[in-house]
């Protein structure tokens, strides 16, 4: 077998393998297996322009990398969407998204200062544009609609899915009890508990919005873009629902 056949044969099975490991766990901790794809990838596209190397023509062999073409595509597209966010050149959307979603809004200050009132510790995830399903897949679902009273509930410390996170997408509760990867910043403040941490975790990976309330203070925290801001006020919290929370 050639060395084309074969680099393409094992870039296949690696994809395959790739798209079932990343929604198992997140994209962070499969970084080396992605650059060792990008390394296979990389060396059939180098034979495939090698005349000698197989019988095959040219457009066979661009027909055979297309499908892996899309396979490598989905693989990456986190990191597709972040970087063509910084390039200024996914906000086509946004001509669409410009209005706040107000009924979302409200249903989350209203459960915030619930929590908060009570000092009941509760990490609550608005998904934007980049998918969450890798963390969504390995957490309780639950798939109703958003009301106060039913968010509250979930973080109550009585209850079996208080710990972790719930994920909010559109106006659905998608699932409870989701885990994210803590930040490895050693610049936090010490009373930065394991909730804040995984909030600022999943705003280094995602552009999701991460609210946090502190059971220890009652204080209310928002991460995104990879910062924190800490022991915010009803008015900022509002301010930051006008600029994140937009209608598609």
């Amino acid at each position: 077998m050639k060395n084309f056949e074969l680099l393409v044969i094992v870039s296949y099975l690696y994809a395959i393998f790739l798209l079932t490991l990343r929604t198992k766990v997140s994209h962070k901790a499969i970084r080396f297996f992605k650059v060792f794809l990008v390394v296979l990838f990389g060396l059939s596209i180098y034979y495939m322009f090698e005349a000698n190397d197989s019988s095959l023509t040219l457009v066979v062999r661009l027909s055979v990398m297309l499908p892996l073409l899309y396979a490598f595509f989905m693989i990456f597209i986190n990191e597709i969407t972040s970087l063509l966010k910084k390039m200024g050149l996914s906000n086509k959307k946004k001509l669409k998204g410009t209005k706040t979603n107000n009924e979302l809004a409200s249903k989350l200050i209203s459960t915030v200062e619930f929590l908060s009132n009570r000092k009941i510790g509760a990490l609550i995830t608005i998904e934007r544009e980049i998918k969450l399903s890798g963390y969504v897949n390995k957490a309780m679902m639950i798939n109703a609609p958003v009301t106060s009273e039913l968010l509250a509930s979930i973080f109550i410390p009585t209850t079996p899915l208080h710990d972790g996170a719930v994920i909010i997408r559109d106006n659905t509760i998608v699932c409870a009890k989701a885990y994210y990867p803590s930040t490895e910043r050693t610049d936090l403040p010490l009373h930065f508990g394991t909730r804040h941490r995984a909030a600022i975790g999943i705003s280094e990976q995602t552009d999701a919005l991460t609210i946090v309330v502190s059971e220890e203070t009652g204080y209310i925290s928002l991460t995104i873009n990879r910062q924190i801001d800490y022991n915010v006020s009803k008015e900022t919290l509002n301010l930051y629902f006008e600029k994140y929370l937009k209608l598609h």
